[in-house]
């Protein structure tokens, strides 16, 4: 049996509702709770009144910073650092999506050891006590609330740089599926489309261990039934998905992702298209060029979630799935330029920590054919 490790220290809270439990869940870390958000979904759906109600019931302090950006930037976390330390708050609350808490990481990080956030980027690796994190998804698709991994886009290039280390682990995560309530079809896809990339991405990579393949399968075996019913507005589905993005969080936190990632990155930081999307673009011509060598594990996993395709059928299942959510079938129809392709190779090839990681090594020339199918997109569905 193969050998592995496996450190998952965040505290998950799973139900519906339990967001009125975090006044009481941040005393446990601190006095003065620094609330991020990003503003305008938490305020409108009164979510932020509501938390500092519940923060001021337990006589905490709390300074709000409501201006957290998509994709956070080295610029913008620097700035929340500065605004955190002088708030001398002592604990973060991150409530909102993946941009939310890779941001809340990111000052955790450079409050307690200082610097800019450059500093640190992989291949350093995080490993002094930070200040604690109390994550609140209200996306169904990251993960970011059990993951060790921060994303923050460099301020000169505008390319993905990532930030790793088990300290940045939240303490604590709140999954009330009352916050998914209000999310857009478009968000629901995206994130949906996340979860999937971390499930297989993970199931097949080469960090791969039987713990991580254990939740990864349960992740995507919830994905493929009850995406297209979450994105249809099942309230239920949609608390399927929060359950099944922190499975996929758990699984890539442990077994990290592949190629379909490298190659995304350049689609978010210069196309500002969603991660999720720009991610499982690239995803099913990924699985089909390295058919030969992940037959046996893509069978495995398709059996595994009782999807019961051979392999060389399981991209036909999984562009079915992918239809079904309004994901475009290729990079044209995103409105990627044709003459982006050798950018998005040469980009693809710069994130070396996830290609050393696919279970196929792949160089430029193979990339350069992948990103090729995906301009063609995904084939008509039989």
């Amino acid at each position: 049996m193969d050998k592995f490790q496996f450190y998952l220290p965040t505290r998950i809270i799973f139900e519906r509702g339990c967001l009125s439990k975090i006044g009481e869940l941040a005393s446990k870390y601190g006095k003065k709770c620094f609330l991020m958000t990003m503003g305008e979904f938490a305020t409108k759906y009164g979510f932020t009144e509501y938390i500092l109600d519940k923060i001021s019931e337990r006589e905490l302090s709390v300074y709000l910073y409501d201006e957290v950006e998509m994709n956070p930037t080295e610029r913008g976390v620097n700035k929340i650092n500065e605004l955190f330390v002088d708030s001398r708050c002592d604990v973060i609350i991150a409530f909102g999506g993946g941009s939310v808490i890779d941001a809340a990481k990111a000052v955790s990080l450079l409050a307690k050891l200082g610097g800019k956030i450059g500093d640190y980027y992989f291949p350093n690796v995080v490993d002094k006590e930070l200040y604690p994190i109390i994550a609140i998804p209200t996306t169904c698709g990251t993960g970011s609330e059990v993951t060790k991994y921060a994303i923050i886009t460099e301020d000169e290039t505008g390319k993905k740089k990532t930030v790793l280390g088990d300290t940045l682990l939240p303490k604590a995560a709140l999954l009330d599926a009352n916050t998914l309530k209000y999310l857009t079809k478009s968000i629901i896809s995206s994130t949906g489309a996340d979860v999937i990339c971390h499930c297989i991405e993970s199931f097949t990579s080469n960090k791969r261990s039987p713990f991580s393949d254990m939740f990864a399968v349960e992740s995507a075996k919830i994905t493929f039934e009850y995406l297209p019913k979450a994105f249809n507005g099942d309230e239920e589905a949609k608390e399927r998905m929060l359950y099944a993005s922190c499975l996929g969080g758990a699984a890539i936190n442990t077994a990290g992702t592949t190629a379909a990632h490298a190659l995304g990155y350049y689609l978010s930081s210069k196309y500002h298209i969603p991660h999720g999307i720009a991610t499982v673009m690239f995803l099913p011509h990924v699985i089909d060029y390295e058919i030969e060598s992940i037959k046996g594990r893509i069978e495995e996993f398709s059996y595994g979630i009782k999807l019961g395709a051979p392999a060389e059928q399981f991209t036909e299942k999984l562009g079915e799935l992918l239809n079904q959510v309004d994901v475009p079938k290729s990079l044209g129809e995103l409105g990627i330029k044709v003459d982006d392709k050798n950018k998005i190779v040469q980009e693809g090839l710069s994130f070396r920590r996830n290609l050393e990681n696919n279970p196929v090594k792949l160089e430029e020339k193979d990339l350069t054919a992948i990103v090729e199918k995906a301009f063609k997109g995904r084939p008509a569905i039989k």
